[in-house]
């Protein structure tokens, strides 16, 4: 992306697209070479789209909260769903909805019924000219909360599972907040949440926060290690893996 990111920027480019190896991912990097989350991305199709129809737009629960908020304004409804790429598309499908998105870069279109990493370059390059502004104000126009990557750490299967059940069973029942188990534990208060998964695939827990202001974000984070003292411990102990 750093390359995408320069070429864009020594060429006055528009915009800049990044594709994975089979095509069916899509990055976009605005005028300035700034690489656009993914989550910002799904806005800007969400709002085109939901133009043309009202519907639902799935997306992944790794989301900002903005892609909610988002799609509500633009008369849209917001579909949580599981991250994968199985999860949205079948979502999309079963519920008829207008657009489905992940924080990976899958871009899944209604008229389409699946996802299209080509579709989605060409959809951008469209709403950026037909916009008559840079992609950089189209970016900029999207909120923007303060948002930790995912926090992979290394940890034995069953003691990542024994700290989600943990968290559930910490924040289920206080009235300050909403707990989801879609997809591990989800803790959502009004203005952040926090988020705990166990992979599947590796000896790992990924923990992801978010909150509506950089101080807030650090209580919800303290908050969560003072009652689960076991992640305390481990964000202590261990070094985040890649």
């Amino acid at each position: 992306l750093s390359e995408a990111s320069e070429m864009v920027q020594r060429h006055g480019a528009g915009l800049g697209v990044a594709f994975d190896g089979d095509g069916d991912r899509a990055v976009f990097i605005d005028n300035l070479g700034r690489v656009v989350e993914s989550d910002h991305s799904i806005v800007l199709f969400a709002r085109h789209l939901l133009r043309e129809r009202s519907g639902e737009v799935v997306y992944d629960l790794k989301c900002s909260s903005v892609v909610a908020e988002e799609v509500q304004r633009a008369g849209g409804t917001p579909v949580m769903e599981k991250s994968g790429h199985t999860f949205i598309k079948t979502t999309l499908l079963r519920r008829n909805a207008v657009l489905g998105g992940e924080i990976s870069g899958h871009f899944f279109f209604g008229d389409l019924r699946r996802d299209d990493g080509l579709y989605a370059a060409l959809l951008m390059t469209y709403l950026v000219a037909a916009s008559c502004q840079p992609m950089a104000a189209l970016v900029d126009s999207v909120s923007r909360y303060p948002i930790t990557p995912d926090i992979r750490l290394a940890c034995p299967p069953e003691e990542a599972q024994a700290i989600v059940e943990a968290l559930e069973q910490a924040f289920r029942g206080r009235p300050d907040c909403e707990v989801s188990t879609l997809d591990g534990v989800r803790i959502a208060w009004t203005d952040g949440w926090a988020l705990a998964r166990v992979s599947v695939t590796e000896p790992v827990i990924t923990l992801r926060f978010e909150a509506h202001t950089e101080a807030r974000l650090a209580e919800i984070q303290q908050l969560v290690k003072d009652l689960v003292p076991a992640l305390a411990r481990l964000l202590a102990d261990t070094h985040p893996v890649r």
